[in-house]
C-alpha cells in the first residue's frame, strides 16, 4: 500500500474523529450533535454516489480560486520572482495529489462510506450504551484504527485467520490505544478488555468505522454494568 496516501487518509480520519469528540469537551447534547453529523455525512455521501460531478467541480473551483488569489496578490504587491509562482503551483499540485492518494478505490466507486459510518456508529453507540461508551468509541476510531493501519501496512507480515489484517497491525494499534485508556484513568483490566473488543471489531468487522465504536462502547458498558469494574 502507498504509505504516503495512507498517512494523508489517516490524517483525514483523525480530523473526523476530532469532530466526533466535540461533545466530550463542549456542552452539546450528544444525541442531537451526532444526528446532525450523520445527516451531514449522509448528504455528502449521497452527492458523492449519485452526483459525483458536483464534488469534482467544487474541488476544481477551489483550486482555481486559490490560483486567482495568488494572481491578485501578485498584481497588488509584485515581487518580481517567477519562482514563487512555480512553488505555489507545485504546492497546490501536491495538495491535490495528496487528496487523490487519500481516496481508497472503493470510496471512488461507492462514496465516502467511512465518513458516514463513523457518524452513524458513534450515534448508535451513544443511543444504546449511553455516555459510558462515548470516549472509548472515539479513542478506538482515532487511535486504534490509525495506528493499526499504519503499522500493519509498514510491518505486517503475519495474517490473522480469514482476514487481511495482520498480527503486527493489531499489536501496533493495541499498544497506543491501551496507553491512551490508562492515561485517561481507565483501569488496566478495563483498558485491556475495551482494546481487545476494538481490535477484533477492526479486524473482522465489515466496516470498521461502524464496528469499532459499537464494540468499544459495548465493552465499556459491560465492564461497568455487568462485571461492575470501575472505569
Amino acid at each position: 500500500m502507498d504509505i504516503r496516501g495512507l498517512l494523508v487518509r489517516k490524517s483525514f480520519h483523525v480530523a473526523g474523529a476530532v469532530l466526533l469528540a466535540v461533545p466530550l469537551f463542549a456542552r452539546i447534547e450528544p444525541a442531537v450533535y451526532y444526528a446532525a453529523l450523520a445527516l451531514a455525512a449522509g448528504f455528502l455521501y449521497s452527492i458523492q454516489v449519485k452526483r459525483p460531478q458536483i464534488l469534482l467541480d467544487l474541488r476544481r473551483d477551489v483550486f482555481k480560486s486559490l490560483e486567482d488569489v495568488f494572481a491578485s496578490l501578485d498584481k497588488l504587491v509584485p515581487v518580481g520572482r517567477a519562482d514563487l509562482k512555480v512553488q505555489y503551483d507545485a504546492l497546490l499540485g501536491s495538495i491535490e495529489r495528496a487528496i487523490e492518494a487519500a481516496e481508497r478505490d472503493y470510496e471512488k466507486r461507492g462514496g465516502y462510506l467511512g465518513l458516514l459510518m463513523g457518524a452513524v456508529g458513534v450515534l448508535i453507540s451513544y443511543d444504546i450504551f449511553g455516555p459510558v461508551g462515548l470516549l472509548p468509541a472515539v479513542v478506538g476510531l482515532a487511535v486504534y484504527d490509525s495506528f493499526s493501519a499504519l503499522v500493519g501496512s509498514a510491518l505486517g507480515r503475519h495474517r490473522l485467520p480469514a482476514v487481511d489484517a495482520t498480527v503486527e497491525g493489531m499489536l501496533g494499534g493495541a499498544v497506543p490505544t491501551l496507553a491512551v485508556f490508562i492515561a485517561a484513568g481507565y483501569g488496566p483490566l478495563t483498558s485491556l478488555v475495551i482494546t481487545a473488543f476494538v481490535a477484533v471489531a477492526e479486524a473482522y468487522g465489515v466496516e470498521d468505522n461502524l464496528a469499532i465504536p459499537l464494540a468499544a462502547a459495548a465493552a465499556a458498558y459491560m465492564m461497568l454494568h455487568v462485571w461492575r469494574t470501575p472505569i
